[in-house]
């Protein structure tokens, strides 16, 4: 009876005093981990039947692939839906998505959907109840791909966003963002990118003494086409705030340049 009391009462936060070995942590989009893997059942049938109907796409490499013990970070134009859909649904090239957080918390996300989607669309009396009863179906889908979640200008960029892409890397897992803005066009086939994701680069040396590459990638949607360029790596000797302006940059220049080099397409831009 004392050891089945010692085992109810242990400290067991991190250690299962019954067994006498750590408990395993499983990655959570919305606290520090999960202590038992979600099966996510109805998502998974759902993305293998998504699978089947999506188009099959040439992933090319126009660069040399990182070895196996490197983190893989693609920065890739967004399309609309298509390329972020092929990276949670395609097995080969299958990569952590990076996904704005109010698709993950039910208040957030309803205030999102009155003041960003819904505000300017009609009728109003269909959109909103239709969104209302969609809400629980999105936030647990997207909970179920889990992503990196992206906050704004707050602690939780540090604490959530860019704590969660570091654990990706260190657990060998591909990710990838989607950076661009819904203006100020830079060149036929992208809108500037936000500048704030390369920090991540500086957190990940500060914490391993590593240097991350960034692998722009171009989605040609139209021919179904995925091409990835040179890379582009942090340099810890020059200021962040400089070095994010210029990696932006530099994978905003290499994007073009891959859409060039394909065959005549016309391009899918965000917005």
């Amino acid at each position: 009876m004392l050891f089945i009391d010692g085992c109810c009462n242990g400290i067991a936060d991190k250690i299962n005093p019954c067994y006498n070995k750590p408990m395993k942590k499983f990655y959570s989009p919305v606290k520090e981990y999960d202590s038992c893997k979600r099966p996510h059942l109805v998502f998974k049938f759902l993305r293998a039947i998504v699978g089947w109907f999506f188009p099959k796409n040439d992933f090319i490499w126009k660069t040399e692939k990182p070895s196996d013990d490197e983190p893989v970070f693609f920065v890739c134009n967004h399309t609309k839906i298509y390329a972020p859909t092929y990276f949670i649904i395609n097995k080969e090239h299958r990569a952590r998505v990076w996904a704005n957080y109010y698709f993950l918390y039910s208040k957030v996300f309803w205030r999102h959907m009155k003041t960003k989607v819904l505000n300017k669309r009609k009728p109003k009396f269909i959109l909103y109840p239709l969104a209302f009863l969609l809400m629980p179906v999105i936030i647990l889908t997207f909970r179920a791909f889990e992503p990196i979640p992206v906050f704004h200008k707050d602690e939780r960029v540090e604490k959530m966003t860019f704590k969660k892409s570091i654990e990706t890397m260190k657990a060998g897992m591909p990710q990838v963002i989607f950076p661009e803005r819904t203006e100020n066009k830079v060149n036929r086939y992208i809108f500037q990118f936000n500048h704030g994701f390369p920090k991540v680069a500086e957190r990940y040396y500060q914490e391993t003494g590593k240097i991350l590459r960034f692998f722009p990638v171009y989605c040609a949607e139209k021919i179904h086409t995925f091409v990835v360029g040179d890379p582009i790596a942090y340099d810890p000797t020059v200021s962040m705030e400089t070095q994010a302006d210029d990696i932006c940059r530099y994978l905003e220049n290499k994007i073009a340049e891959l859409g060039d080099s394909l065959p005549e397409h016309e391009p899918v831009v965000y917005g």
